[in-house]
């Protein structure tokens, strides 16, 4: 970012010799230098594969451009005269004003990035840590579970039914889903093999399939139906599919089917025994 400022300033000693489109290209050319590295953090570090299309990973990326690709240049444009007199200030203040600007929106984009992927009763959750404030819950560390983020976990009680009734029916009173609750969260590795064997019928997904996209889908990357087991994924900006490869437990990609939803209402309706 202060790559900009400095540029602001190079303008200003050199503004005699430069027309104010030239400037505003010069600016371009800058600011698309610092564009390529953050869009780089955002497409394959901060929303990796499907979490770039799921999680909001193109509306982070909107911000990115229009602080950094269309703002700075466009008021280097409006203010750029040759000869004009306080020329530098005028440069320095767009700098200045860019990279604040730009500083706040990375810090969005980053912040908001999924940092979890949590598989629960037969559906996946992708989480930021803005998903915990919101129940009002302590985010857990990812790094305790995962090398990489978002990391991968499973929410899973494993305890005794009474006690798994009593837990889920004080989460239930608190608004809280299970898959927050981070005592729940074991390594996804280790039960990639429960994943496989739950995924959705083919003919619930057809049933759900208007516009023909799991044919398409299949035909992109190969295969049959019971190659893969789909798993219903649910983020902030998409409710599909996930297709797992039943061979490896690769994460392939996501089907662009609506997937069903459940509330907190319906988990524990299905999952809380009644009283005896």
């Amino acid at each position: 970012m202060m790559s900009v400022i400095t540029a602001q300033r190079k303008m200003g000693n050199e503004g005699i010799k430069m027309s104010r489109y030239q400037a505003s290209f010069y600016h371009f050319l800058i600011s698309l230098s610092v564009f390529v590295v953050l869009a780089y953090l955002v497409l394959f570090v901060w929303y990796p594969d499907f979490f770039y299309a799921i999680d909001g990973g193109w509306e982070g990326m909107r911000i990115i451009i229009g602080v950094d690709l269309i703002l700075g240049p466009v008021l280097t444009l409006v203010v750029f005269k040759a000869g004009k007199p306080g020329l530098k200030f005028d440069l320095a203040a767009i700098g200045i004003f860019q990279s604040a600007c730009l500083a706040a929106g990375v810090y969005i984009v980053y912040s908001e990035r999924p940092i979890f992927f949590i598989y629960h009763e037969k559906h996946f959750y992708s989480s930021s840590a803005d998903t915990f404030t919101s129940y009002g819950v302590e985010t857990p560390d990812p790094y305790q579970y995962d090398d990489v983020l978002p990391a991968k976990v499973v929410s899973s009680l494993g305890i005794n039914p009474i006690e798994e009734a009593d837990l889920r029916r004080i989460l239930f009173q608190d608004h809280i889903p299970v898959w927050v609750y981070k005592l729940t969260y074991r390594s996804l590795d280790e039960h990639l093999g429960e994943v496989v064997k739950n995924g959705v019928l083919e003919a619930v997904m057809r049933e759900r399939d208007i516009q023909g996209n799991l044919d398409r889908w299949l035909a992109k990357y190969g295969g049959r139906f019971d190659d893969y087991a789909f798993i219903p994924i649910h983020s902030r900006y998409r409710d599909a599919f996930l297709g797992v490869q039943k061979s490896n437990g690769i994460f392939i990609d996501i089907v662009e089917i609506p997937a069903p939803l459940v509330t907190i209402s319906d988990e524990e309706a299905m999952s809380v025994p009644g009283p005896e």
